[in-house]
């Protein structure tokens, strides 16, 4: 090859890679945008990846032709067996953000008195296993072996699992013993009491399923979880 042509698969190359980043970044900016519905706001940033993988893709081609020519020759009936593949991937992606959004809706009322920190936690945890699994099913689409990532999936998944199941159980004890206690604090002390209890004291001014709400005497309002009315000495005023 001439100094010519080295030249050319040099700049077809670095063409491919300069203007992949260009429309990666105007694929990005067009699809994030307020105005834009939220699961194409979230498949904003893979599409911008598969359009630089196209652009590089065909910056390497272009210059495989221009330092062997005859591997070409087979390319043009293999990349259009290759498209219907590629769209599978983007339609899996795009699907999942869908879904995504929707399974957060779902969940939202019942995690509407969790912390925002918690909620954000959990939808941050949905969307990630649910795009990876579907980057997944993407890259076994385009041909990437991906049992290796198949397995890495099912442990974490599994470890997630047994974590979920067994902070849910603790979780759930702890509410039971609450509500329990809750019951028998009711037949004890009632809305507009004064009472003294594990160094807190004030006005009752409500008894909830699980906890009662105090007003001590600085003007504070403190939730009082329902046991500590069992397991610690009580002084009821009415």
């Amino acid at each position: 090859m001439t100094t010519t042509k080295w030249i050319l698969v040099a700049g077809f190359i670095i063409g491919g890679i300069v203007l992949g980043n260009i429309a990666a970044r105007i694929t990005n900016r067009l699809l994030s945008a307020p105005d834009r519905p939220e699961p194409l706001r979230d498949a904003a940033a893979p599409l911008s990846s598969l359009v630089f993988s196209g652009f590089l893709i065909a910056g390497l081609m272009t210059a495989l032709g221009i330092v062997k020519p005859d591997a070409l020759e087979e390319m043009p009936r293999d990349i259009v067996a290759f498209i219907p593949n590629l769209l599978t991937a983007a339609i899996i992606v795009i699907g999942a953000n869908v879904v995504t959004s929707f399974v957060q809706a779902a969940l939202k009322p019942m995690m509407g008195r969790s912390p925002a920190s918690v909620q954000r936690q959990v939808n941050l945890g949905i969307k990630a296993l649910i795009v990876g699994l579907a980057l997944v099913l993407a890259a076994s689409q385009i041909g990437i072996d991906t049992s290796v990532i198949n397995l890495a999936l099912a442990a974490l998944f599994f470890g997630i699992s047994a974590s979920f199941v067994l902070l849910v159980g603790m979780g759930g004890q702890s509410v039971a013993r609450e509500v329990a206690a809750g019951r028998a604090v009711r037949r004890l002390i009632s809305e507009g009491d004064q009472v003294s209890v594990g160094g807190i004291s004030g006005t009752v001014v409500a008894v909830r399923p699980t906890a009662v709400e105090i007003l001590t005497q600085s003007g504070e309002h403190t939730l009082v979880p329902s046991s500590r009315f069992v397991g610690q000495p009580l002084t009821v005023t009415r």
